[in-house]
């Protein structure tokens, strides 16, 4: 692989990694609690309303009556059928899924691309000490791949950022009433530990 060869391998890497932590904020967004819902939803039992009744609880609990809608849903004794959403968990599988699949994509190919760097760092050595190339073309390739390794690192440091968040989102959702939020929990888990051990490959040289 020639030198221009390699510089295109790792702008490439670079687009892939830093897709992936659009699609991780996409994730954050997702995760994030509705805070214009969650102050009536809560006053209605914890999230969890009769649908019958859930505009006029919310909208007593709006009005300053949220003792009395608590009471009254409590009272009632009406079979609570419905849920109310306070992060959306059928846009979150989309967007874990487009996360999960450049993900693997990161995965895949940075192993193969950080050894063809490796081994061009070694060439280029070697062509600096036969005296085949001057000091100054070794420098500036250097600099570049070690240029391209910070970026690939701070992308996957900040993929893996976002996850923790959208995380501690989710398990705040769950902490509100939200249920069927394990699978979601658990898909970022993965993917933030995934982002840290790609991050782990990376030295800076």
């Amino acid at each position: 692989m020639s030198f221009q060869d390699g510089f295109q391998d790792e702008t490439i890497m670079v687009e892939q990694a830093r897709a992936l932590d659009e699609l991780m904020q996409d994730i954050v967004r997702s995760s994030t609690i509705k805070h214009a819902a969650v102050g009536a939803a809560v006053g209605c039992g914890l999230v969890v309303v009769a649908g019958s009744n859930a505009a006029g609880c919310a909208k007593a609990a709006a009005a300053g009556g949220l003792v009395g809608a608590i009471s009254g849903n409590i009272s009632g004794k009406r079979k609570v059928n419905q849920r109310v959403e306070l992060v959306s968990a059928n846009a979150l599988v989309r967007s874990i899924r487009k996360s999960n699949d450049k993900l693997g994509q990161v995965n895949e190919n940075l192993p193969a691309m950080l050894a063809r760097q490796d081994d061009e760092v070694k060439t280029l050595k070697d062509l600096k000490a036969s005296g085949s190339i001057d000091t100054k073309v070794y420098q500036m390739r250097l600099a570049a791949i070690r240029e391209n390794r910070a970026k690939l690192a701070q992308a996957l440091l900040l993929s893996s950022q976002q996850a923790s968040t959208a995380k501690d989102n989710l398990h705040e959702a769950a902490s509100q009433g939200q249920s069927g939020l394990e699978w979601h929990i658990n898909a970022i888990d993965q993917m933030e530990r995934e982002t840290l051990s790609a991050r782990s490959l990376i030295s800076l040289l």
